[in-house]
């Protein structure tokens, strides 16, 4: 019996409690607080009018392809100077066939080496040195290439440990245990503690911050993972608080610059800041609403969400922009004084009233972005690790990840080369006294 069949036997109760338990699930994937990247499944067809049914989505515009134009350097010269059956020389080339490719090398066997490091003394000043040439750390077994890497793996590739173990065993010959990686990764998070500290005290002069958070299993309780993400930075913390208190951990009860985020009320301790809540939460929100007011609702909020894209799109004096600001503040306030009356678009109303001053610093201030979309992409990598290991199984294992994923996001915001960087880092701080 198909499932179509056997709603259709259900009684009116049954069904009622069917839907509930539905609406329920439902609402783990489709709520004003998860966006709708992370629900590709329930995305509108965006192929346009004329696209074809199931057609593929294509690539994006400007997108090089897979026929990457290149010109290789040298042609190895593929031939024969005798027929492979006969043996006979008496051959001819019928065409030449030119072909070009790109490969990577075999990978190599893990290279069992030592290194005689000569602690050196000045008589002349007095100073004591490592010659400025080593690379081979001054603790344990593990070079810098394979820490570089095994972490590599385990937060590009998001591999898990026993697989990491299984592919350097498949591809370099070389057998190790999960513990032992995890070893490296504890080290080379430990020599990164001094980025990680500076990478906290910009983040804590920055003049503006994007700043997310999302729960996070710990040894079986339940953490968040915030993100705080500047121009150049972005910095993961894992804490037991959802609280004010990581704001002032991180940022300081003083802290002045602008902050962009949700309408979470711990957000409300930075008395100092100048604070844009994110109207991609507040749409989100408007757009649950069904009634015919909470649909009229919903439009009237995405019409004044225009006006400030269109607004922004062109330069204004901070006059200009402080007048603006106070006339589509007083708009909105006359919006949920409108629509106050409605008990159902009660939650909605209340969600703007309790922090309407702050809608519109986008407009006050020049270069503030009305979303809180920039902290929504950096906090997809913590949210994908979550649903690839469903848990952190120490603070050493949640210590050690938000140390290393804030560099790597880092780096990669600012463009910089991964492997040199972290090569240049970890020699620093693991081959020098």
């Amino acid at each position: 019996m198909g499932d179509k069949e056997k709603l259709m036997k259900l009684t009116k109760e049954e069904l009622a409690v069917a839907l509930i338990n539905i609406s329920i699930e439902l609402r783990k994937y489709r709520n004003p607080n998860t966006p709708p990247s992370s629900n590709k499944h329930l995305k509108p067809n965006t192929f346009g009018k004329k696209a074809k049914k199931k057609a593929k989505r294509g690539a994006p515009f400007g997108h090089i392809g897979t026929n990457d134009n290149f010109e290789p350097e040298t042609y190895k010269d593929v031939d024969a100077c005798e027929c492979p059956k006969c043996h006979g020389k008496n051959i001819r080339d019928n065409k030449i066939l030119k072909r070009k490719n790109r490969d990577i090398e075999e990978p190599k066997k893990i290279i069992e080496e030592g290194a005689l490091i000569h602690f050196k003394h000045c008589e002349d000043c007095n100073l004591d040195f490592i010659p400025p040439q080593n690379t081979t750390p001054l603790q344990g077994n593990f070079g810098i290439i394979l820490m570089i890497h095994v972490i590599f793996i385990k937060f590009l590739l998001r591999g898990v440990l026993r697989k990491t173990a299984l592919y350097l065993e498949a591809s370099h010959a070389f057998e190790i245990t999960p513990a032992a990686l995890n070893e490296i990764i504890r080290r080379v998070a430990g020599a990164a503690d001094k980025e990680y500290s500076e990478i906290k005290e910009r983040i804590r002069k920055a003049a503006k911050i994007y700043i997310d958070e999302t729960s996070f299993s710990v040894l079986g309780r339940n953490q968040w993972v915030w993100v705080f993400r500047t121009e150049t930075d972005i910095l993961y913390v894992i804490r037991p608080s959802r609280g004010s208190n990581v704001l002032e951990e991180i940022l300081g009860r003083e802290y002045r610059g602008l902050v962009i985020c949700d309408c979470w009320r711990a957000y409300n301790f930075l008395e100092f800041a100048l604070l844009q809540r994110c109207w991609a939460h507040l749409l989100r929100k408007s757009k649950e609403l069904l009634s015919v007011t909470g649909i009229h609702l919903h439009k009237r909020l995405t019409e004044l969400f225009e006006e400030i894209k269109r607004y922004n799109l062109s330069s204004h004096t901070p006059e200009e922009r402080l007048i603006k600001y106070k006339e589509m503040t007083a708009q909105l306030k006359e919006i949920i004084d409108y629509y106050s009356k409605y008990p159902e678009l009660k939650k909605v109303v209340n969600y703007i009233k309790f922090n309407l001053e702050n809608w519109f610093t986008c407009i006050k201030v020049e270069g503030v972005e009305p979303t809180n979309n920039f902290a929504e992409q950096a906090i997809r990598e913590p949210v994908m690790v979550r649903k690839i290991i469903g848990a952190f199984r120490s603070e050493t294992g949640k210590e050690n990840y938000e140390t290393l994923a804030s560099l790597i996001a880092s780096w990669q915001l600012k463009g910089l080369d991964l492997k040199n960087e972290l090569k240049q880092m970890l020699i620093k701080n693991l081959c020098f006294c």
